[in-house]
Formats: C-alpha cells, structure tokens, sequence
C-alpha cells in the first residue's frame, strides 16, 4: 500500500513537470504584422517612349518624351488578410509621385501654340505642325502623382518573422503633367504646359524587409511601372499654351504621331517600415 501511494506521488509530480518542459522546448509561434506603413524615396529610370536619345528634339518631334532619370516618393500603408506558417497575403493601398526632367543646348522654333495645335500652325493655320530646332536653350519636366491598390505576398526567412522577400502587383492611376520651357537665341523665354491628363496602368514590385524592432524596420526594393497602359488619347489644343499628352496613335491630328506612345519607368527605392497590430 505504502509503495502505490508512493508511486502515484511520483506520477502526480512527473506528468505536470514533463508538460512544462516540454513547452519549454517547443518554439512559440511568432505573430506576423497586421498593418504595414512605408515611406519610401528612390531613383526613377525611363524606359520605353518616356526615355529620349539625350536632347529635346525627339519630345517636339512627337516621337517620345526625352526623359532620362528622375526620382519618387511613395507611401503606402498595408493590412494582411492571410497568414500561413512562412507566408503572408497583404492587400495594399498606396500613394506616389515620380518627377523626370531634362535640358537641351538647343532651342526648337515651335512657334505660339494656340488652338488647333499640333494639327495647325500659326500663322500657317492649315500647316500640320513640324519641328525646327535653333539656337537657344530649352527645359522640359514631367509630373506623375498618382495612386494604386493592389496586393503583395511577404515570403518569411527566419522564425521570428522579421525577415521577408515581398512580391507584389499594383492597379495604378496617374496624373501625367509637365512643362516645357523654350528660349530662343536673343528672345523671351516662352513655355507651353501639358495639361493633366489621367491614365491608368500597373506595377510590379518586389523588396525585401527587415523587422529590427517590433514596431519598426527598413526596406529596400524595386518597381516597374507602365503608368498609361490604359485611356491613351491625342487631341487637339482648346487653349493656348497648353498641349495634350499625345500618347495615341492619331496621323489624322498630325502626320508625326504613328504609333501609341509606352511610359514606362523603373525605379530603385528604400525606406523605413512602421508596424502594429498582430495576426
């Protein structure tokens, strides 16, 4: 009798102390991030139709836009909506603007541009408009504010969660503007404004993440962006000093515009990521 009290002590004593060591050894399931903010800077290079040959010409020839580089600004805040043992769904909601600018050591006699342009001239008003360059200088800069939504997917490397590749694709709209300043040789300096004019493309992206702190890391990544995939149009001037984008295929409104115009951009960013909540 003495020996099975003594054996059920023994018993009581181990079972409790077992399942405590146990957990002990078990890692813990670390939470994920529910909400995401980042706030981003980088360096824009122009792809497709936005990159020129190095001077202003092929922009007035109505052939591509003449940028080179320029830089961006995003911030985008995202909210996770699925989480498994090493990855996570994130939808995402994102605003950006993105500059492109660039100068010539020629100027290009482009004349008043006035209503009809480019499909009239003045003061040839049945002439089609056609470029000539001459001496002088001349500026040009693009504008593109817009915003996106779409969806990312974080690939977790480590246990803890703090570390992850991000793969995403976002459905953008964005308001394409600029200005191009002209000043010929021995005259005023003239300057024709691109009116804003909404298109709507897509972006690809992928970066990688660092969670330093429960509540703040960096990022470092990539973006390409084709921001007028969609409602490309080429019309007319209604108002003097203003031009369309001119980003369709239209060789009834002017001979030089055969073929639709592709903006395209990538850029290199990085920045600081702000986390709460769990999940």
């Amino acid at each position: 009798m003495k020996n099975s009290s003594t054996l059920i002590l023994l018993l009581c004593f181990i079972i409790p102390a077992g399942q405590i060591f146990s957990q002990e050894l078990s890692p813990q399931k670390k939470a994920k991030p529910f909400i995401e903010i980042n706030v981003s800077g980088g360096y824009n290079y122009s792809l497709f139709d936005l990159k020129g040959s190095g001077d202003l010409r092929s922009f007035w020839s109505l052939s591509d836009y003449a940028m080179g580089s320029g830089f961006g600004t995003n911030a985008n805040i995202k909210l996770g909506v699925f989480a498994s043992r090493m990855l996570q769904l994130k939808i995402k909601m994102e605003l950006s603007y993105s500059h492109f600018s660039n100068s010539d050591s020629r100027a290009y006699s482009v004349g008043p541009v006035d209503m009809g342009w480019p499909n009239k001239t003045f003061p040839n008003i049945n002439t089609p408009y056609y470029p000539r360059d001459t001496a002088g200088v001349s500026s040009l800069r693009l504008n593109m504010p817009g915003m996106g939504f779409g969806l990312e997917c974080s690939v977790f490397t480590d246990r803890d969660n703090k570390s992850a590749f991000n793969f995403g694709l976002d459905l953008m709209a964005t308001l394409i503007t600029g200005r191009a300043h002209e000043t010929i040789q021995n005259s005023n300096e003239s300057y024709v404004t691109i009116n804003p004019s909404l298109r709507f493309g897509v972006g690809l992206n992928s970066s990688y993440s660092y969670r330093f702190e429960d509540w703040v890391g960096f990022h470092v990544g990539t973006k390409f962006t084709l921001p007028n995939i969609f409602s490309k149009s080429s019309e007319m001037t209604d108002q003097a000093g203003y031009i369309s984008l001119l980003d369709d295929s239209n060789t009834a409104l002017n001979p030089l515009l055969k073929t639709k115009r592709i903006i395209g951009f990538m850029q290199l960013f990085a920045g600081i990521t702000f986390y709460m909540g769990r999940m």
